[in-house]
């Protein structure tokens, strides 16, 4: 099936159709050339014949003057070199120069001579010959067989000329220039058909490639481009297609881009609506406890439950602590909330890294002690900060709880600070596991909780801690993040570099 559509195609192609164009123009031609010799080839010859009599005849008669003897060299000459005969009497009928007329003298010629045996041997238009001076006829020869076409003239003193061209040749020349002429003809015709096809393979080689360069671009392939380099119609042509291909192949490659855009979207908008799910199932389970709690022990003083004063301070005791987590829960989504929004704007003032991480340390020192950790700060730097002290302490905070949380009993914490030309870091490295490269990403987003089994502690069980971090360091024009090290985990904080305040007095 394909083998006959290649031939179909084939043979209807441009240039098989170009090349049939020029065998065609080439046979004709051809024909009508052999046609023409056929037609007018003796009318040609004998109009060419009858020109060289008439030019003779015309220089002979402005030279002879009655005295052929000063133009026999010349009369010779034309014999010789034309194959002329030619002939002259006088008014008498008498030879005067190769007379043909053998009987006795005449004063004059009538239209039509005979020879000794009574043959007519040339027949004339006699009012012609008047009136011209000269005219043309056949002239059979002496022999019977022999034509001539010749030509009879006046010269001065009443002088006759005859001069006449034997045309037996004619039909061998006719023959012979035949046969070249069909040889020469499918000569031509072959030479026609091998350039045609070249000629037309060259010209059509441009639309070829142009045509698999528009196929490959229906098949959204954009390696291949036009190389010819034909400067006219079909080189704008090609040029135009590759610049139709650059143009298609960046359309679609936006496209592409935009489409991936979007899937992405998509997927944040399905894990964000997957998160969303998750955090109010959490935060029901979270909220869920203590408003039991809080109801079954409120009940339990309405009916006078407890027996005694400490049972009733025990029952006060667990609805306050259960009423303050729901609090600080709450409390830290109304914060996130306001720093996203942009309605917590940093209240930026100079103050020292040490300090601010010292008193990060020192309220956070029961969890760790409980824990038996060793903190170091002996890579905390002199450095100067310049953030809003409260968030950037809350910042520091949420880093070190959520260390202490995943540091083993005996294990070691290790704050930091490292600068550069531009940047100020804060690093909190605990001892622990590291964490997974999938999940790297995924602990800043809102409501994830990495370990979804641990127990609720300062908001972190409901995954809010690390997304209050990264809110405040995106409000002071900073970043946050988090790497596995070699034993542990390393958080960061990074702000870009203050100057340093002046203190001296003025």
């Amino acid at each position: 099936m394909k083998k006959q559509q290649k031939k179909h195609r084939g043979i209807h192609s441009l240039q098989f159709r170009f090349f049939g164009c020029i065998a065609m123009a080439a046979v004709i031609f051809v024909f009508v050339m052999i046609l023409l010799n056929l037609l007018f080839f003796q009318q040609y010859y004998l109009l060419q014949k009858k020109a060289k009599l008439t030019a003779t005849y015309k220089t002979i008669y402005s030279e002879y003057n009655g005295d052929i003897d000063i133009l026999t060299s010349e009369l010779q000459e034309i014999e010789n070199g034309n194959n002329i005969r030619v002939n002259i009497v006088d008014q008498y009928g008498r030879s005067v120069y190769d007379s043909i007329y053998q009987h006795e003298p005449r004063k004059h010629f009538s239209s039509t001579m005979t020879d000794p045996f009574g043959q007519t041997i040339y027949v004339y238009d006699e009012e012609e010959f008047q009136k011209k001076g000269y005219t043309f006829s056949r002239l059979n020869e002496d022999d019977g067989k022999t034509v001539s076409v010749a030509l009879l003239g006046k010269l001065c003193n009443d002088d006759t000329i005859l001069l006449r061209i034997p045309t037996t040749a004619l039909q061998e020349d006719q023959s012979v220039n035949f046969i070249f002429l069909i040889f020469s003809g499918l000569v031509a015709l072959l030479a026609c058909l091998v350039a045609g096809y070249f000629i037309g393979r060259k010209f059509t080689r441009p639309i070829t490639e142009m045509t698999e360069v528009a196929n490959s671009i229906a098949k959204l392939d954009f390696s291949k481009k036009y190389t010819g380099n034909y400067d006219d119609e079909l080189g704008e042509l090609g040029k135009s297609l590759n610049q139709m291909s650059d143009y298609l192949e960046s359309a679609i490659h936006e496209m592409q881009q935009m489409n991936e855009q979007l899937q992405k979207e998509i997927e944040e908008k399905q894990r964000i609506d997957d998160m969303r799910k998750e955090f109010i199932i959490n935060i029901s389970h979270d909220l869920k406890t203590p408003i039991a709690l809080i109801q079954g022990y409120a009940e339990g003083l309405r009916v006078g439950i407890n027996e005694s004063e400490e049972d009733k301070n025990y029952y006060c005791d667990i609805i306050i602590d259960e009423a303050k987590r729901m609090n600080y829960l709450v409390r830290q989504l109304l914060d996130l909330s306001r720093i996203e929004l942009g309605n917590t704007v940093p209240n930026r003032s100079h103050f020292d890294a040490y300090e601010m991480a010292e008193a990060v340390v020192e309220k956070t020192q029961v969890m760790w002690q409980e824990k038996q950790l060793h903190v170091d700060m002996s890579g905390i730097g002199e450095e100067v900060l310049l953030a809003d002290y409260d968030m950037l302490e809350r910042a520091m905070m949420n880093y070190m709880t959520n260390a202490i949380d995943h540091t083993p009993d005996g294990g070691h914490i290790w704050l930091a600070t490292t600068s550069d030309t531009k940047h100020i870091v804060l690093t909190v490295r605990n001892e622990g596991s590291s964490l997974a490269p999938e999940e790297m990403d995924k602990i800043w987003d809102k409501f994830y909780k990495l370990d979804k089994s641990r127990t609720r502690v300062s908001g972190g069980g409901s995954g809010i801690g690390l997304s209050i971090v990264r809110a405040i360091m995106n409000a002071h024009n900073g970043g946050s993040g988090v790497r596995n090290v070699d034993g542990g985990v390393e958080f960061y904080l990074s702000l870009p570099k203050a100057e340093r305040p002046d203190t001296s007095e003025s």
